[in-house]
């Protein structure tokens, strides 16, 4: 045999084992003989099975002078298992079982006759999870709750309530979170059932009214990611482009891939409302009630996504009479196919970005036999419309110090143009409508003020049968701790934070439709509102005192209706503790005026309330509150009161474990009563006064 094949074969025979393995021989070969120590010939950043024995390697053989070995797995002692071959010191499978810990150390120490334990070496090897996983978290959830009715009362002039007497209600939802990771996939999950065993209380109760399912599934979601790839199922959100569909949520599939760096692509389709249910898992069993979206991206920077991206959407979808389950609503049949392009860029500091969009959208109207029954209809005509949109915003100042003090200011302009007619069937846009903004945001020291300025414009189209309105907005929004203007400390509690709030708006017709069927000029909108809302807060430790001021009125300035105004006046204190003995307390005394101008009709409200919730132990909580209000109206010689009044008291109990957010069990019993009185022309009307006792529990399983 030539040296080259014994160089070769000595090659092959070192590759062939793992390189901790390699490692270690090499290191074996480079120690002194009279050192001892143990390597390890696993991977550590590998999964191990715990039916492979776990191997080591001693730069030794182990001499009698040197005492025994001993080896830690975890915290259990499996030296007795432990079987030594020469230097190759080997754990069985049965001895590593038994530290079922993922991530386990492993201890090596020698021995000696004087029972001296010295540290040869320390390893850590890692498991699989549950069921042979790289990882694995499960969280189930299971929570049931009871409300019921024990008693109630009423005098004679309170109508019959829908569920008098005594009667009990039972919820719960039932979920389970998870995820998993295997082989560089990772796979998790969410689901949520919702039951109740009343039936217009159900999840579909509104759409299939006493054949809704006790117990139905109301949410759930499948996501498989890998290298950046994703793929989901159930409940998610489709499109990112806020004029064709911006995080549509429904029922359906989505995938998210990746080519390369700078590219992404975005494909999903959905059912065209959202749904709950057994039934339909994918969203997809109507192919005429049904959402498909692509979306295209392309980042020019990739090590810093956003800084200039671009971004290409196609939308197709179709919609049956079918509202959401929680929409009771009468719908037509709709269709719409659009693309949309959008742009955004943003200095790598943040301090300047730009997004803006435009989309075309063509949109049917179909005929809906379901709808029209045996009239007949004329088929509305297809039509294809454009939007577009545009932001920018700029970060003038960032805590930038002028005369002193930290001063930042922001700006935003942004402008929304939709054509009269535009209609995408996965997005609420307003058609037929301009509309342009200047926002601001800034801090002087310790003021803090926000401005908007807007203006928009109706009926684009200039159609001679509807009304051109015109709008302009102001809003103005600002406060002001004043004990840190004037750099005060804690003890400074006399001096307030101040915040103020004010806003105006302009409405107006521009002309009179010369064929829009407006008969008098009053009937031409041209309105005024304000509305300022100012507070005062005083704080010292637990204490708080607010004093509150709101005003707003309603200017009509239509020719004849010069007088139809309406003036609204808000004064309130309230004083509140919050004291560290579980005891939180508030009292409110407000007084609230309306004046109409053209009628001079005045009317006014006192109102009193009072809160309270005391703990006196951890699970256990009091909570009461009432209130007195006095209604006065001078033009009806109307006078109103009414008292409301509750209690309850709950305690939670621990039945098997103590979590740290509450407990398992809590049960509660409720007081509730109200009463009102009215005095009409003089004339006392029969007092109206009920009380209800409720009682529930509320137990979570996991």
């Amino acid at each position: 045999m030539t040296v080259s094949t014994l160089v070769a074969c000595a090659a092959l025979g070192l590759a062939a084992l793992p390189v901790n393995a390699q490692a270690t021989v090499a290191a074996a070969e480079r120690v002194d003989d009279d050192s001892l120590r143990v390597l390890a010939e696993w991977d550590a950043s590998r999964l191990h099975s715990f039916d492979v024995p776990l191997s080591m390697t001693l730069t030794r053989e182990l001499r009698a002078a040197d005492g025994r070995l001993a080896v830690i797995v975890g915290t259990t002692d499996v030296s007795g298992e432990v079987q030594l071959h020469g230097r190759r010191v080997t754990v069985t499978h049965d001895a590593a079982r038994r530290s079922a810990m993922r991530t386990t150390d492993v201890e090596v120490f020698l021995v000696d006759g004087g029972g001296q334990w010295r540290t040869l070496g320390r390893f850590t090897v890692r498991r699989p999870a549950r069921g042979g996983f790289d990882s694995a978290a499960f969280a189930p959830r299971i929570d049931l709750q009871t409300d019921g009715q024990m008693a109630s009362g009423r005098s004679t002039a309170v109508v019959i309530p829908a569920r008098p007497g005594a009667w009990t209600d039972v919820t719960g939802t039932a979920g389970v979170d998870g995820i998993v990771t295997l082989g560089g996939w990772q796979l998790s999950w969410q689901g949520i059932a919702n039951g109740a065993s009343r039936a217009d209380a159900r999840l579909r109760a509104a759409q299939i009214g006493l054949n809704a399912p006790a117990v139905d599934l109301a949410s759930y979601g499948l996501r498989a990611s890998r290298n950046g790839i994703a793929v989901s199922a159930g409940h998610i959100a489709l499109g990112s482009h806020r004029l064709l569909a911006a995080q549509f949520r429904s029922r359906g599939i989505a995938a998210h891939v990746p080519i390369g760096k700078r590219v992404t692509i975005d494909l999903g389709t959905a059912a065209g409302s959202e749904i709950v249910g057994w039934g339909d898992p994918f969203g997809l069993a109507r192919p005429s009630h049904r959402i498909a979206s692509a979306t295209l991206g392309i980042d020019a920077v990739p090590a810093h996504p956003g800084v200039f991206r671009l971004e290409f959407s196609a939308l197709d979808g179709q919609l049956q009479s079918l509202p959401a389950f929680t929409q009771n609503a009468v719908t037509d049949r709709e269709a719409s196919t659009g693309l949309g392009v959008q742009f955004s860029a943003a200095h790598p500091s943040q301090r300047v970005r730009l997004n803006v969009g435009i989309a075309r959208s063509r949109f049917r109207n179909p005929v809906d036999p379901a709808l029209s029954g045996d009239s007949t209809l004329v088929e509305v005509a297809s039509e294809t419309r454009e939007a577009r949109f545009g932001e920018l915003q700029l970060d003038v100042l960032r805590n930038t110090a002028i005369v002193g003090l930290t001063t930042s200011l922001s700006l935003a302009v942004r402008h929304e143009r939709t054509d009269p007619q535009y209609r995408s069937v996965s997005a609420s846009i307003q058609a037929d409508r301009e509309q342009d903004a200047i926002d601001a945001s800034g801090q002087l020291g310790a003021l803090q003020v926000q401005a908007n300025v807007s203006r928009a414009r109706d009926n684009l189209g200039e159609i001679s049968s509807l009304l051109i309105t015109r709008t302009r907005a102001y809003t103005l929004n600002a406060a002001l701790p004043v004990a840190q203007l004037f750099s005060a400390g804690a003890t400074a509690w006399w001096l307030p934070t101040l915040t103020a709030a004010w806003q105006h708006g302009v409405q107006r017709g521009d002309t009179t439709p010369p064929d829009g069927g407006f008969r008098d000029e009053f009937q031409i909108p041209d309105q005024r509102t304000q509305a300022l809302s100012a507070r005062a807060v005083w704080q010292r430790g637990p204490l708080a005192a607010t004093y509150r001021y709101d005003r707003s009125l309603i200017d009509n300035r239509q020719p004849g209706r010069e007088r139809a105004d309406i003036r609204v006046s808000v004064r309130a204190v309230a004083l509140s503790i919050a004291g560290g003995s579980g005891l939180t307390a508030a009292l409110e005394v407000s007084s609230e005026s309306q004046h109409s101008t053209e009628t001079d009709a005045r009317a006014s409200n006192r109102r009193a309330s009072a809160t309270a919730d005391w703990r006196p132990w951890r699970h256990t909580a009091v909570a009461i509150a009432t209130s007195f209000v006095r209604t006065l109206d001078l033009s009806s010689t109307q006078r109103a009161t009414n008292l409301e009044f509750r209690t309850e008291v709950s305690q939670g109990v621990n039945a098997w474990r103590r979590p740290a957010d509450g407990s398992q069990a809590r049960a509660f019993l409720r007081y509730a009563r109200t009463g009102a009185a009215l005095r009409l022309a003089g004339l006392r009307q029969p007092l109206a006064n009920q009380w209800t006792l409720n009682g529930g529990l509320s137990v979570r399983v996991f």
